[in-house]
């Protein structure tokens, strides 16, 4: 009978620690992943939106909060953000634009290449703030120039000096604000005048407040455009499916 200490048994530290940097490499290996590709994605589509509006600096783009790697292998992103500060095309100029993107398609090749010809979105609605100060820009760079400021009641008031007939008068009016074809409408629902205008001379004037802004600087080219009045100008909303990015 043996009276010896017993044997040890199999030391299982090492598959332990083996366990440990298994699981450490492989969470820190899809945390790799993961911010590779959100990073691609969300530079890909700054890039896109960049050449779409010309703006000198590729704007913030946000993939959204949940996991992005599943996503960018099926290459479709579910809720994609895009906020420009100022944005213009020709003589119309748009503040704080702001875009939430549904359904955005980026293929998986083209997020590794990192250049796109076009995005595809399901969904889109963007905000934008067309302000009094670039509103009377665009009058002026049209031949009219008229001062705009807030009326109430979902109106403007244009104040300038219209040419009638060779000569010049002065001429306030309220105007009327909506959304027609993709672009915003700006039609004369009162005039006044220090003598009262008649005939011909009204529509002349008339025709010189009836005004359309085209929107060209939103990204989905104003599918579906509502507008409202605000303190600071005119609050530009636009949604659309089944609309193309970059093309």
């Amino acid at each position: 009978m043996s009276t010896g200490a017993p044997a040890a048994g199999p030391d299982r530290r090492p598959t332990a620690v083996l366990a440990v940097v298994v699981v450490a490499g492989t969470a820190l290996l899809l945390w790799g992943a993961e911010w590779l590709a959100r990073t691609g994605a969300e530079s890909v589509l700054a890039r896109t939106v960049q050449e779409r509006t010309g703006v000198l600096e590729a704007p913030p783009v946000d993939v959204g909060d949940g996991p992005v790697l599943l996503q960018a292998l099926r290459g479709r992103y579910d809720d994609v953000t895009v906020d420009l500060e100022v944005v213009s095309s020709g003589p119309v100029r748009l503040r704080d634009l702001s875009a939430d993107l549904g359904g955005v398609y980026l293929a998986f090749p083209d997020l590794l290449d990192g250049t796109t010809s076009g995005v595809y979105v399901e969904r889109s609605a963007e905000q934008a703030l067309l302000t009094h100060d670039d509103l009377d820009r665009y009058l002026r760079f049209t031949g009219r120039p008229l001062d705009a400021e807030p009326a109430g009641d979902g109106q403007l008031r244009l104040t300038g000096s219209v040419d009638v007939g060779g000569a010049v008068r002065p001429v306030s009016a309220l105007v009327g604000v909506a959304a027609e074809d993709g672009a915003l409408l700006l039609e004369p629902t009162r005039l006044d005048t220090p003598d009262p205008l008649e005939g011909v001379e009204e529509l002349l004037v008339r025709q010189r407040f009836t005004v359309p802004v085209p929107l060209d600087p939103l990204l989905f080219e104003g599918r579906g455009v509502d507008v409202a009045t605000r303190p600071d100008g005119l609050a530009v909303g636009a949604s659309g499916e089944g609309v193309v990015l970059g093309s």
